[in-house]
């Protein structure tokens, strides 16, 4: 076994279908709170989870206003309180960056080892690649100690003009919105890194193992959900103009070619809540999960993925939202 191998089979809390064979996660996205934190956003995350009890929470992104955050210890003392609602309930949560946890002027890798500090954080960091939140949890099945599924998670950075991959300032793509063009993309030694590592797990585990994967800026193939609804067969909210990086990744089309990842959660649209399907593989946005960042009242809340181990290629997701609770 590689010692790669061993680090992405590692968890500090094992993840396992639980005994009906379900498994059950929560994911919140755009908290993007600061230490003078909304009074409402901390009550409802507690409420949310209460009502969802999620078997992983996962932290989808622009965990914190990383614009107002500016120091080591605001940060820990900022983590401290947002970690507290799964802490406090003993649930395992995981995180991923988003754009505005790379505002904070604290080296990435620091700020994701102050996530793993905490006793119910799974998050992981694979070093030597670009970004900080990238890595993988193997989930168990419910009655033996084979992997059943997995957790991938990557980190999709912050804006296109911190790279050599920048557009140019007056560039216009297609008929695509102009705020389209200023956001990063998952770079290529990730998708080597996710490539090679999920063709490792199926070679250990001895069968394609499959996958949810979360991500904060979507994919550009995220636009044919919105724009085919009756094919992809969208539900939610659409009305936000889909806030995607500068050029396409190709992640999609590595997922298609692995044939592992079945689900990708993403977030960063504050008012795009939806679902849909396109070449087998669920497609859905979680809207914000804090008060302090703009938004829609009513769609605010969490998205869970509810995973059968009869069947792992298929997914059930939906949205919780704060006013229903």
């Amino acid at each position: 076994m590689t010692e790669q191998l061993k680090y992405n089979l590692s968890s500090k809390h094992e993840l396992r279908f639980n005994k009906d064979g379900k498994f059950k996660i929560l994911m919140m996205s755009d908290i993007q709170e600061t230490l003078d934190v909304n009074p409402r956003t901390l009550p409802a995350m507690r409420k949310l989870l209460d009502k969802v009890q999620p078997d992983l929470v996962v932290l989808g992104g622009d965990n914190c206003n990383g614009k107002k955050l500016k120091t080591e210890p605001e940060l820990r003392e900022y983590l401290k309180m947002i970690a507290e609602p799964m802490e406090e309930r003993k649930i395992p949560w995981m995180h991923v960056f988003g754009n505005h946890d790379h505002d904070i002027e604290v080296e990435q890798i620091q700020q994701t080892k102050m996530y793993e500090e905490h006793a119910y954080c799974v998050s992981k960091h694979t070093e030597g690649i670009y970004g900080a939140s990238n890595y993988v949890l193997p989930v168990y099945g419910s009655n033996s100690d084979e992997v059943a599924y997995a957790v991938w998670a990557l980190d999709t950075n912050r804006k296109i003009c911190d790279t050599d991959l920048g557009v140019h300032e007056e560039m216009k793509l297609m008929n695509r919105p102009q705020p389209a063009e200023r956001w990063d993309i998952l770079h290529f030694d990730q998708l080597m890194w996710y490539w090679n590592s999920s063709v490792e797990l199926e070679k250990h585990a001895g069968k394609k193992v499959h996958a949810a994967m979360f991500m904060h800026i979507a994919p550009w193939e995220f636009q044919y959900i919105v724009d085919n609804p009756e094919v992809t067969g969208c539900q939610g909210s659409t009305k936000e103009i889909m806030l995607l990086g500068a050029h396409n990744s190709g992640i999609f089309a590595e997922i298609l070619q692995r044939g592992d990842v079945k689900v990708i959660g993403c977030g960063h649209s504050h008012d795009d809540s939806f679902q849909g399907e396109f070449l087998g593989i669920t497609m859905a946005l979680d809207a914000c999960a804090g008060y302090a960042s703009y938004g829609t009242e009513e769609l605010r809340g969490g998205r869970v993925f509810e995973i059968d181990e009869k069947d792992t290629t298929k997914v059930n997701t939906y949205m919780v939202h704060y006013i229903d609770l």
